[in-house]
């Protein structure tokens, strides 16, 4: 464990949360190659994570955390470039199931299930993410996952999309179960079977025929299909939502128009009523 001066109180912690972590994520590669030792780098803002890399190594300015499996090296910011306080802890664990799985798969994953693997140990509510998805269902943009092995996106906001994609469907795959049924809920077996499969040589497609019974590419149309049919509904039930609160609101403000009206309007008879009657009182001679 290695810190910037002033952040030792953050390392010890996250050192150890990094055992409990391990320990988790270990449990969906048993029988695999364990990680023995990792060297975590902890730096104050997410633009010193490019310098605080192995050399030769650099960083993605929205990164606030990496991870290098061939160096051993994992470098985690505590604030972001703004200046905001992120979740060292989450990004810790992200980075180490990164590293865990590079290490049990031998660097034979592919990019969408390394990233993917990392948010199902370290997942979160995350608007952005969903909004993400929505619109790339709706719009028709959503990737193809040979299209995120082949060339992970540079650019933030496709990484974005290839980074909620592989979220989303691993995450899919981790609860779907051996067969596509309400009645099969899935408890991983199905997920760290397809795991094993990879890391004893098997190729993608054997894998996923091995432990959910169909081809790597019949799998990703079943999640595509469950995507549809999750954020198609959605946006109508919110637009729904959205225009009958718009339209409560909209009451509340002719109501509160309505009496600011009357208040003007009776304001207006009582000056008007002042101003016919004589003034009352006796007047000082």
């Amino acid at each position: 464990m290695r810190a910037e001066r002033g952040l030792e109180a953050l390392a010890a912690r996250l050192a150890d949360h990094a055992a409990g972590d391990l320990r988790r994520i270990g449990d969906d590669l048993a029988g695999l190659p364990r990680l023995d030792t990792v060297e975590i780098r902890v730096v104050k803002h997410s633009e010193d994570i490019a310098a605080a890399a192995p050399a030769g190594h650099g960083a993605p300015d929205w990164a606030v955390g990496t991870a290098y499996p061939r160096e051993g090296v994992v470098v985690v910011a505590a604030r972001a470039r703004d200046g905001e306080l992120l979740d060292p802890e989450r990004t810790l664990t992200h980075e180490l199931a990164h590293m865990a799985l590079a290490r049990a798969l031998g660097d034979r994953e592919p990019r969408w299930l390394t990233e993917g693997f990392a948010y199902l140990h370290s997942s979160d509510v995350s608007l952005a993410r969903y909004a993400t998805l929505v619109g790339a269902t709706l719009s028709g943009r959503l990737m193809r996952l040979a299209e995120i092995e082949a060339s992970f996106p540079a650019r933030e906001d496709e990484a974005s999309l290839a980074y909620a994609q592989s979220y989303d469907f691993v995450a899919w795959l981790a609860h779907r179960g051996r067969w596509p049924d309400e009645y099969d809920d899935g408890d991983r077996s199905a997920l760290r079977r397809f795991l094993a499969e990879i890391g004893a040589g098997s190729s993608l497609d054997a894998a996923s025929r091995t432990a959910f019974g169909i081809r790597i590419v019949d799998l990703e149309a079943e999640w595509l299909e469950s995507l549809r049919s999750r954020y198609f509904l959605v946006p109508v039930g919110t637009i729904g939502a959205l225009v009958w609160v718009l339209g409560a609101l909209l009451l509340v403000i002719g109501w509160w128009r309505r009496r600011r009206q009357a208040r003007q309007t009776l304001a207006r008879w009582a000056e008007a009523e002042d101003a016919q009657d004589p003034p009352t009182g006796a007047a000082g001679s």
